[in-house]
Order: C-alpha cells, then sequence, then structure tokens
C-alpha cells in the first residue's frame, strides 16, 4: 500500500531534542538502523531556535500505517477516522497526518493542527511491489 513514510518535527528550544526523537520512535516502534534522520537548525520568528527533524524509512510502513489507525480508531471512531484520511489524501494517494506532539510524547495518539508531529504516508508507485 505504502513505500514510505516521513515523520516532521518542530522542536523547540525548551524541548529536548533526544527526548522527542525517542518518543517518536518509540511509539512508531521504529529502530534507529532503518531510518533515516536528518535535523536541520533554524530560527523561528522571533529568533528563537528551532530544530526541524525530519524521519524517513521505507520499512514495514503498512503495519505502522495499521497500528496508527488502530490507536486513533479509539480516540475519534472508524466513521471520523475514515472521512479524516479521506479528506487528507492526496491526488498521488499520499496520506497525511497531523498527531499532537505533547500528546504522542506522553503515548497518546490523537490528531491536531498545532504543534503536530507531521506525517506523509507516500502511496507506491505502479511499478513498486
Amino acid at each position: 500500500m505504502f513505500s514510505s513514510v516521513d515523520i516532521s518535527i518542530l522542536v523547540h528550544a525548551t524541548e529536548d531534542e533526544k527526548k522527542i526523537l525517542n518518543h517518536i520512535l518509540e511509539s512508531f516502534r521504529l529502530s534507529t538502523n532503518r531510518v533515516t534522520i536528518d535535523c536541520v537548525k533554524t530560527e523561528g520568528h522571533w529568533k528563537n531556535p528551532i530544530i526541524r527533524l525530519s524521519i524517513t524509512t521505507s520499512y514495514d510502513i503498512d503495519r505502522l500505517f495499521t497500528d496508527l489507525c488502530n490507536e486513533l480508531k479509539i480516540n475519534f471512531g472508524s466513521e471520523d477516522l475514515h472521512q479524516y484520511l479521506k479528506n487528507n489524501l492526496d491526488e498521488k494517494g499520499s496520506v497525511y497526518i497531523r498527531l499532537d506532539k505533547q500528546k504522542l510524547c506522553a503515548r497518546a495518539f490523537l490528531l491536531s493542527g498545532t504543534d503536530a508531529v507531521r506525517l506523509i504516508f507516500k502511496k507506491k508507485g505502479k511499478f513498486e511491489k
């Protein structure tokens, strides 16, 4: 179904980058040897330091998507989750999901539009198995 997932997180100066990264990897049961992690240092509007973490993997994506959907169904119900996924599907078949970063670090899977962990599940191309 999916070929890869891109996960991006903005880490603010008051947050612990390593702690957040570990929570993300543990929450999605991702091994550090199966992911690519990029770190970009930037500045916010008021010159406050911000780190953008990007995690990419193409390992066991369908399991990750299924596990995430099962967790989200608990909080939102099947119909609401189905509608959310339908509304966040692009023309190429990629699915965009935003999770609450603070709740995810506390092991809860909740959708959010602000201070979010952004996930993009990229659909397999027609020539990929």
